[in-house]
């Protein structure tokens, strides 16, 4: 078991160094892969540490020392940190007793890195009693703890008033690199983006202190919706001067508004270049009272009219930390003392990055002070009568619980570029476009046609039948018709599972399950029918087609994805399948149910019942060439601030678990057309919210995910 000793958060990557041989015998395959793993996440590698460590967890899954160690290869990565997550879990469930306390650091931070913010806050009052404060270290983790369960607040309430009007993308793998990326500085008239990033190149193979690559200036351009990095000599000439890069870091900082001068950063100095005779100039270093610090930060603004200058420094007559300082441009051509933007801009912690809009009068910069969702935050403040105003936060997308620096945005806020280390990025840092969302197409209207002919056991038709088609959940009669010399047709305009009731006299009754497309279909169906005394049901399917939005192209759709199941009685039965009796598509053979907390969504993929699961979906496969998967989802009746409905968070959560599963078999080898996704449906259950969310035992039962193969 892992032991109680605390693990400072700053040398957690040590952390293995603290933990106790593990209680039961380790083979010695698991030994060896066990010092490996620990050897690579010592050194950062955590890439290959994760490989290690998934192994040790298949090896042994409800190891706590593995599970533990496995998240933070996930969680030190800087990489899809929310990975961490289900290792974080599974190792507090199987501690037991002997839970470490900084087990729930990690994971209150990887949830609130998540955008969890509930279960993050949740997890900092669960740390903080273990938290002893006899130290400088101890104090200053119960600050840190503080300053994150406010930032958790402030996330739940800006998800709440997220931006729609925009969208933040990703520039992909042209721009970005498992390296950082960060700086961008655009020129509009020539679509070209200049930024910063530390990637390895040829040119300079040495690395800095901190055993990364030096900091470099690239150029990219645009081509339709597209940037290509810029090599070409000549074309480089047009943007940069001569030798912009050195064997030391150098950065892009701004271009002023007449594209004529280029501020860059390198030395820990801020210099100038100067477009004159269509070229670059060499670069000058700028007056001592901007660059009077031992360590300038690269990060400067300039005014429209050229005469003010915004930059990032640390000096005593600071609020703490890095602040934003102004200069002016005196009638001698010289900047003049810089003036610190006082504490309605700068906080006792760090600020970064100042943007001035087009017309000057918004200031954008990043901080960590401000009330914020984590890390950097964007925020923005306007020139009124001279003096800046309260900063307001610029919210979710722009926003997220990671560092969201280097903003520059067009004056209507619609359209500019950022860097984030939020999770999901190519590398540790990665530049991200902001732009109003695409114009969704107009869809024609959703409408599913159901023909069908009712027989007996003999292909004979059965006259004066009587068939109802009901959506479920809710549980709504769509149509209802008597069949014509035994034919039917049906039609609804909406999208998930139907059932079908065929009613005739002297014949037992079938109910047909199904699910219907998010696009235009046509389903063909043959009921063959079985006299009252007879147990025996069938169903055929003849054909079924798609129109996806094309009346004249049509794609024949799986079978097996429309078509669930038959039951005799469908509504004492909420699978839909009475797993005492045979169905057309056989007995369930194994299952598994997780249970989540106030607006969780995440299947623990380390659960021994999942893996279990996984496996056996594995054999199906292997045996009958397809396995075939039920999923039910649920929430209570608590409203939820993190999505737009209940609802919504049921269908998230439905989602989420057929995505989990179908990417675990991929993973194994699976294809995905093996995979038939066969029922699904998302429930909101339970008792009626009366403001009592603390009585958690009365809402969790409604909180789950159930998924079923066969």
């Amino acid at each position: 078991m892992l032991n109680k000793k605390f693990i400072p958060f700053f040398s957690i990557v040590l952390v293995f160094i603290t933990i106790n041989a593990y209680s039961q015998k380790a083979t010695s395959e698991e030994k060896k892969t066990l010092k490996q793993a620990r050897r690579l996440l010592d050194n950062e590698k955590y890439n290959a540490a994760q490989e290690k460590y998934q192994k040790l967890v298949t090896l042994n899954s409800t190891s706590d020392e593995y599970n533990f160690e496995a998240g933070l290869s996930f969680y030190l990565s800087n990489k899809e940190r929310a990975k961490s997550i289900p290792y974080f879990e599974a190792a507090l469930e199987h501690s037991k007793e002997d839970t470490i306390p900084e087990l729930y650091y990690y994971l209150a931070r990887a949830y609130h890195l998540n955008s969890d913010f509930e279960k993050s806050k949740e997890a900092f009052y669960k740390f903080k009693p273990s938290i002893k404060q006899n130290t400088l270290a101890g104090r200053n983790l119960a600050k840190e703890t503080d300053y994150f369960i406010d930032k958790t607040e402030a996330g739940k309430k800006f998800l709440i008033s997220k931006n729609k009007s925009i969208e933040v993308t990703n520039l992909g793998i042209n721009i970005n690199s498992e390296y950082g990326e960060y700086a961008p500085v655009y020129r509009e008239d020539k679509q070209v983006l200049l930024f910063t990033s530390r990637r390895k190149n040829s040119k300079n193979s040495k690395l800095a202190a901190d055993l990364l690559p030096y900091e470099d200036i690239y150029v990219a351009k645009k081509s339709g919706n597209t940037w290509e990095l810029v090599s070409d000599e000549n074309e480089l000439a047009k943007h940069l001067p001569k030798d912009f890069n050195t064997k030391k870091h150098d950065a892009g900082i701004i271009y002023s508004s007449d594209g004529k001068r280029l501020y860059t950063y390198k030395s820990d100095k801020i210099w100038q270049s100067n477009f004159e005779n269509n070229t670059w100039t060499a670069l000058e270093l700028l007056d001592k009272t901007v660059n009077s610090s031992k360590y300038n930060i690269p990060s400067v603004s300039i005014s429209p009219d050229g005469k003010t200058l915004l930059f990032v420094t640390e000096r005593k007559d600071g609020q703490g930390g890095k602040d934003i300082y102004q200069s002016s441009l005196n009638t001698e051509g010289k900047w003049s003392e810089a003036i610190n933007l006082g504490d309605k801009i700068n906080t006792k912690y760090d600020e970064e990055s100042p943007f001035l809009s087009d017309d000057g009068k918004t200031l954008y910069f990043s901080s960590k002070g401000h009330e914020g969702i984590g890390g950097y935050d964007v925020f923005k403040s306007k020139l009124v009568n001279g003096e800046w105003s309260k900063p307001i936060n610029m919210g979710i997308p722009i926003n997220s619980p990671a560092d969201d620096v280097f903003l520059i945005i067009d004056i209507e806020e619609k359209n500019g570029f950022f860097s984030s280390s939020r999770d999901g990025g190519v590398g540790s840092m990665d530049i991200y476009s902001i732009a109003p969302p695409k114009p969704k197409e107009e869809l024609k209207e959703i409408l599913h046609n159901i023909n069908g002919i009712v027989v007996d056991e003999n292909s004979k038709q059965i006259n004066n039948s009587t068939i109802t088609l009901k959506t479920v959940a809710p549980d709504n009669v769509v149509a209802s018709t008597p069949s014509s010399d035994g034919k039917f047709n049906l039609s609804s305009t909406f999208e998930g599972n139907h059932t079908i009731t065929i009613e005739a006299s002297n014949y037992e009754a079938q109910n047909v399950r199904f699910s219907l497309p998010q696009q235009s279909s046509t389903a063909d169906l043959t009921i063959v029918m079985s006299k009252q005394e007879s147990s025996t049901h069938h169903l055929q399917i003849m054909h079924i087609t798609s129109d996806a939005l094309n009346l004249n192209k049509y794609d024949t759709l799986k079978i097996e994805k429309v078509i669930a199941v038959i039951t005799d009685d469908l509504n004492d039965n909420t699978n839909g399948v009475d797993e005492n009796k045979n169905n057309v598509l056989g007995a369930y053979i194994a299952s598994y149910k997780e249970m989540f907390n106030y607006n969780a969504k995440e299947i623990s993929t380390s659960n021994p019942t999942y893996i279990d699961l996984i496996n056996k979906a594995i054999n199906q496969v292997a045996e009958k060439g397809k396995v075939y998967v039920d999923i039910e989802s649920s929430s209570s009746k608590v409203p939820t601030t993190t999505y737009d409905s209940n609802q919504s968070l049921s269908k998230n959560r439905l989602n989420e678990a057929e995505k989990t599963f179908i990417n675990a078999l991929i993973e194994k080898g699976i294809s995905k057309d093996k995979i038939i996704i066969n029922d699904t449906k998302s429930l909101v259950q339970g008792p009626a919210y009366i403001g009592d969310s603390e009585n958690e035992k009365k809402y969790e039962p409604y909180q789950y995910v159930i998924i079923k193969i066969r």
